[in-house]
C-alpha cells in the first residue's frame, strides 16, 4: 500500500529551497511518497526553523496528529517534539529524518512507540 505524506516548511526561502530539493531528490521512497506544500494547513509534517520561526508555534491552522520538526543548530531546552532536523543540512540526515518519521506516522495508535513520538500541534 502506498502511503502519502505532505511536508510544509517555516524557514528562510533559501532553507525551503534546501528542503524542497532534498524532497525532490529523496521524497520518492517506494511505498512512501513525501511531497512539498506551502502552507501548513493539512500537513502532516511541519518543518520550523526554531531559531527564527519558533514563536509561530501553536500553528493554528494544524491538523490534530501534525508532527513538527525542529530545524536548529542546537536542541532547544524545552522542545515541543522529539523530532529534530539539524543545520547544516545534510541528505543523510534528512533521509533518517523520513525514515523515523514514517515509521510514526504508520503507526497504530495503540502503539506505545507512537503515543510517546507523535505531537499534535495545540
Amino acid at each position: 500500500m502506498i502511503c502519502n505524506y505532505v511536508i510544509s516548511v517555516i524557514a528562510e526561502e533559501q532553507n525551503k529551497a534546501l528542503i524542497k530539493s532534498l524532497l525532490a531528490s529523496f521524497g520518492d521512497r517506494g511505498d512512501n511518497k513525501w511531497t512539498y506544500q506551502e502552507t501548513s494547513e493539512n500537513s502532516d509534517v511541519v518543518i520550523v526553523d526554531f531559531e527564527l520561526y519558533a514563536q509561530k508555534l501553536p500553528l493554528k491552522e494544524a491538523k490534530a496528529g501534525h508532527v513538527v520538526v525542529a530545524y536548529t543548530t542546537q536542541i532547544p531546552a524545552n522542545s515541543p517534539t522529539p523530532f529534530m532536523l539539524p543545520k547544516p543540512l545534510r541528505g543523510r540526515d534528512f533521509v533518517k529524518l523520513l525514515e523515523r518519521l514514517e515509521d510514526v506516522l504508520k503507526a497504530d495508535d495503540e502503539d506505545e512507540f507512537a503515543k510517546t513520538h507523535r505531537r499534535i500541534v495545540f
